[in-house]
């Protein structure tokens, strides 16, 4: 099941309903370059290890590198000083990821159509294929937002972290 972008005065509704039921665990800014996408997946997997399924750290290392590349390359946040958000909610048996960047007049997150040969443009058809849902969002006063939530069993439920930053 996926979700599509939302944008406009339904999309702080929507980030507030996506977050019900859900504790932030962790929230930490990168800077909107190339070399943070490797960070961002890193402190994820650390941040959660011990407390989600090995096949879940998998999924989330793809999917965080997936969305963390897409902020850097295709949002304001690549300009100097830009940043790139990353947070990590729990709760109900489901990881949750937030990538929040500094959102874009001239794209917009959406999956692209590739063939074999293309070299890019497949981070958010992975995301559609392997996350319980998503979805994405962008307005001018928080830029733009991609979200996804993976499925986990409820014997890692049990222990949450405690929030970092």
């Amino acid at each position: 099941m996926s979700a599509r972008g939302q944008d406009g005065p339904d999309a702080a509704d929507a980030a507030i309903k996506r977050w019900d039921g859900l504790r932030l665990v962790g929230q930490r800014d990168f800077p909107g370059i190339a070399q943070s996408v490797g960070a961002a997946r890193k402190w994820v997997l650390e941040l959660l290890d011990g407390h989600a399924t090995a096949e879940a750290l998998e999924t989330l290392e793809l999917l965080v590198s997936e969305v963390v590349t897409n902020a850097v390359l295709h949002s304001d946040s690549a300009r100097p000083g830009g940043l790139v958000t990353v947070r990590v909610g729990l709760g109900d048996s489901l990881i949750h990821i937030e990538v929040i960047d500094a959102g874009s007049a001239t794209s917009a997150p959406a999956i692209r159509t590739t063939d074999d040969d293309s070299l890019s443009g497949r981070g958010l058809s992975w995301v559609n294929l392997l996350a319980s849902t998503w979805g994405s969002s962008q307005t001018e006063e928080t830029g733009g937002t991609v979200w996804f939530q993976l499925g986990q069993s409820p014997s890692h439920q049990d222990t949450i972290p405690p929030p970092s930053r």
